[in-house]
């Protein structure tokens, strides 16, 4: 359909209708089967339970029926689901999950008898994180099965509470270790329980009603499952609240995400099933999803003293498309979404299979911690490929026989029964990543070595007679043999280092985005639109759309990059442990690594000097598609590049405090109009800016020397006339390329090479429009007459709080030995005063110190009994942005 109004859009999005039925399809009240019959009790180990509550799904498979869970908490370990068998969790009721020995992996953990299903076997190890493999090590799993439900008014939970009141994880957020071998289970000897629902090749399947808490790496996981109904559920978790993989004809409505430390709703699509499905036919309509700490949006506290994720940027919790895209996704329709305290809205497609027929539409953003809209077409390329071995070690070691790849070879798959074909369809370089380089003298990194940047694969390419020549997957003999149709010129055996299965770069195009509204977003990081050379995003449409930024960024952190980190101490999980996080104030080396790492600056041989080039942002196909993976943009506003058709129409960006980079960055772009369009910009900043480059390679070849460069610009692309445009070109290659014979200077600006910050990195200003200050949560509070109320109010300030504790370096299964530089936080606290408050109440603020309480306190008299609640209100000034909590407090006699 067209979208109103947009006749001149000349390309069609088809809506998704989602799952054929509601949960009515599935009900069967007829036949029940109480798990205390069975042997369930309060009372009883989780062994126990266990078998018992799987004997009822035994009972009820024979002539279908629903178990239900009566009220209580009941421990246990796997359920296993059946076909025709629904599962009711009765007011009151909880599965609780139950502690296995762990005693080698990166938690540990004292069981009480049992442990989950063990991880099976699944030959496509490799070609997905491991979360996404195995499945059977669940609360709940099912797998082949069909007409199924989940419902009721009851919570699943994976946490538990220690002896000092601590809310501990016992589903874990991590994984096991992948097995040696792809025809063994998926551990390496420990295992445990790490997703609250797991479904896997299952048809007709609803959810309704139920809340999860704290579900491990995946709350719930439904891979290749067709037909599924979601409605009124609320997952409250540690990392991913509700994956969607692989799935056809899915409804999700009326719902609750709410996972900080990882994606809300995510659509993905692995091969985790074992087979190519594409995901397909997704509706998603009237959910929220937030970020707040774990375990505080079922108890409806909402704290936020846990800043960011594990993966270093702020709260994730958005609705996503990707990371995992092997299979491609089509028709997606996501409208009136409520995003809060999240990343904002991603599409991301980068392992060979396209996505398409996107619609997101009547939805709002506050808080937003990255990117409101993010959308990407990379080439990381995890997609299966035919190898020229039979073994099946699941990381072949590395003196066995040259194999179709140098990096990532556990995405090749034996050349042997049963696993399925996929022949070198495609193939790209392997980069010598060795050099270690520091721009600022502090913080270190590697990229590409100039002087011997590409390694060779000999067994991509075939020597005869002093000639080569290509190979081909030859089907009979299931072996690699020379292609002779196909010489190769030696200069060009570097470029067949590493084999896909998938021929093309994946293809993102028909997307329909209109009606945002967005408050209080990141300043880093802008709407992100990023093609590729070799893979141009087609067909955008945004329309609608209006934006606020917080501002106070300057070209100078585009063009630098700078690594500025602080510590910040938190409360795991609203108790009394402490914890630490790095907070990293621009780039994110998490993510941004190697040659992005680098200044954004070009030699200029005729001055011989180095000079700004902020909008010679480097290309980085390969990298995991995070919109901090391109550091600090030159726009604060929207930055496209390499897209076809783009038309934005009613576009409003704006920022709290000034930005003086560009509103709006076009590289690249082709076809299109830019209309109705209002931005804050800053004196003397034009509010568009076209950028020309002069040396552009496709996508993987970029530093590979002496291959040819190419040209791009902006062309075609209608721009109303009320608009300032600027044009800016880039003369040199992206920062890190080798020099060749075709660019004969330094790309590496680094003090060697005669660069430095004018600036130390220990002296440079925090920008404290990243991480704001905030209120600890005070709940709804009530006053009787004469008897005095009291109660602290927390103001937390980061850029002040910076605590000399350090990170633990843990990162789920793993521990990094490298830490992040940290600098000195501001000197001068903000200031914490009173507004309105009610006539009486004392707020003493005198010693007022961030992060400490100070007390309000208030003896009502009696003509202060009024029908409407009193509005307390506090402010915490950092003379940037005044940050305001009021609290509600009601008065009775």
């Amino acid at each position: 359909m067209l979208p109103d109004k947009m006749e001149a859009i000349m390309f069609q999005v088809t809506e998704a209708t989602g799952c054929p039925f509601d949960r009515t399809y599935l009900l069967k009240e007829e036949r029940r089967f109480d798990i205390r019959d069975f042997g369930a009790g309060v009372e009883q180990s989780p062994v126990v339970n266990t078998s018992a509550i799987n004997n009822a799904i035994q009972a009820a498979s024979a002539e279908g029926g629903t178990v239900v869970i009566p009220e209580g908490s009941f421990r246990v370990y796997t359920i296993r689901l059946l076909s025709g068998v629904n599962l009711y969790l009765s007011p009151g009721s909880v599965l609780s999950a139950a502690r296995t020995d762990i005693t080698q992996s990166y938690e540990l953990q004292l069981g009480e008898g049992g442990n989950y299903d063990e991880p099976e076997v699944n030959l496509y190890v490799g070609l997905q994180d491991h979360g996404h493999t195995y499945f059977a090590n669940s609360l709940i799993y099912g797998a082949d099965i069909r007409d199924v439900m989940i419902y009721g008014p009851g919570l699943l939970d994976g946490s538990s509470l220690n002896d000092q009141g601590e809310l501990e994880q016992i589903l874990m957020g991590g994984d096991p270790h992948e097995p040696i071998r792809r025809s063994e289970p998926g551990h390496q000897g420990e295992w445990f329980g790490n997703k609250a629902i797991a479904l896997v090749r299952c048809e007709n399947v609803a959810f309704c009603d139920f809340s999860i808490l704290a579900g491990g790496h995946f709350a719930i996981i439904t891979t290749c499952v067709k037909n599924m109904h979601v409605e009124h559920i609320l997952v409250d978790t540690n990392r991913d609240a509700f994956d969607v993989d692989c799935c056809e004809n899915v409804t999700i409505v009326h719902s609750t995400f709410n996972s900080l430390t990882d994606d809300a709703i995510v659509l993905k699509a692995s091969y985790g099933g074992g087979i190519f499905m594409p995901l397909r036919n997704v509706l998603i309509e009237d959910c929220t999803v937030s970020g707040y700490d774990i375990g505080s949006v079922y108890a409806k506290t909402y704290t936020q003293d846990k800043l960011i994720a594990t993966d270093r940027c702020g709260p994730t919790a958005r609705v996503k498309l990707g990371t995992e895209s092997t299979c491609g996704y089509d028709l997606v329709t996501v409208r009136r979404v409520r995003f809060k305290r999240s990343r904002g809205f991603a599409l991301e497609a980068v392992d060979g299979a396209d996505l398409s027929n996107i619609i997101f539409e009547d939805s709002t953003m506050e808080d937003v911690s990255s990117s409101p809209i993010f959308i990407k077409a990379g080439d990381r390329g995890r997609f299966p490929v035919t190898g020229n071995s039979t073994g099946e070690d699941f990381i072949p070691a590395g003196d066995e026989e040259p194999n179709v790849r140098l990096d990532q070879r556990h995405w090749v798959l034996p050349a042997k029964e049963p696993y399925q074909v996929y022949p070198a369809r495609r193939y790209l370089p392997s980069y010598n990543r060795t050099r270690k380089v520091s721009a600022d003298g502090s913080s270190c990194f590697n990229i590409v070595d100039p002087e011997q940047p590409l390694r060779l694969n000999p067994a991509n390419v075939h020597e005869e007679n002093g000639r080569w020549y290509a190979v081909c997957y030859d089907e009979l003999t299931k072996k690699y043999v020379p292609d002779y149709s196909k010489e190769l010129q030696e200069s060009e055996l570097p470029l067949y280092a590493n084999a896909n299965g998938s021929g093309h770069i994946a293809y993102v195009h028909d997307i329909i985005i209109r009606n945002i509204t967005v408050k209080n977003a990141d300043p880093r990081y802008p709407i992100e639109l990023m093609g590729l050379m070799g893979s141009r995003i087609k067909n955008v449409s945004i329309t609608n759309l209006k934006v606020e930024y917080r501002g106070s960024l300057s070209l100078e952190h585009a063009v630098e990059q700078r690594q500025l980190n602080t510590n910040w101490e938190y409360a795991q999980y609203g108790g009394q442990k402490r914890s630490v996080q790095s907070l990293p104030w621009l780039v994110n080396t998490f993510f941004l690594k190697n040659e992005g790492l680098l200044p954004r600056v070009e030699w200029n041989p005729e001055a011989g000097v180095w000079k700004d080039a902020p909008f010679n942002v480097p290309e980085l196909p390969e990298v995991y598609p995070e919109p901090s993976n391109w550091g600090i943009l030159p726009a604060y506003g929207l930055y496209a590049r390499h897209v076809d058709n783009l038309y934005l129409d009613n576009i409003e960006l704006r920022y709290l405090t000034e930005d003086t980079r560009y509103p709006i960055v076009l590289d690249d772009v082709v076809h299109g109009s830019l209309q109705n369009i209002s931005v804050d910009h800053a004196e003397g900043v034009e509010e568009v800016v076209l950028v020309k480059n002069r040396c552009k390679r496709p996508a993987g070849l970029e530093y590979v020397t002496d291959y040819p460069y190419e040209q791009t610009a902006v062309v075609d692309v209608t721009i109303a006339s009320e608009l300032s445009v600027t044009t800016v070109e880039v003369t040199a290659p992206a920062p890190g390329t080798p020099k060749d014979r075709l660019y004969p200077y330094e790309t590496v600006a680094i003090p060697e090479n005669g660069y430095s910050l004018p600036v130390e990195t220990g002296e440079y200003p925090l920008p404290q429009t990243v991480f704001r200050p905030f209120f600890a949560f005070i709940p709804e509070q009530s006053a009787r007459v004469g008897e005095q109320l009291s109660f602290p109010v927390i103001a937390r300030q980061p850029a002040y709080e910076v605590s000399a504790h350090e990170t633990d370096g843990k990162i789920y299964n793993e521990t990094s030995s490298v830490k992040d530089p940290v600098v000195r936080g501001i000197a001068e606290p903000m200031i914490l005063t009173a507004g309105a408050l009610p006539e009486g109440a004392c707020f003493d603020t005198a010693s007022f110190v961030p992060g400490q309480a100070c007390m309000f306190s208030w003896t009502p008299a009696a003509d202060a009994v009024r029908d409407e609640p009193y509005l307390a209100a506090f402010i915490a000034d950092d003379g940037i942005i005044p940050v305001k909590l009021e609290v509600s407090i009601k008065v009775t006699g």
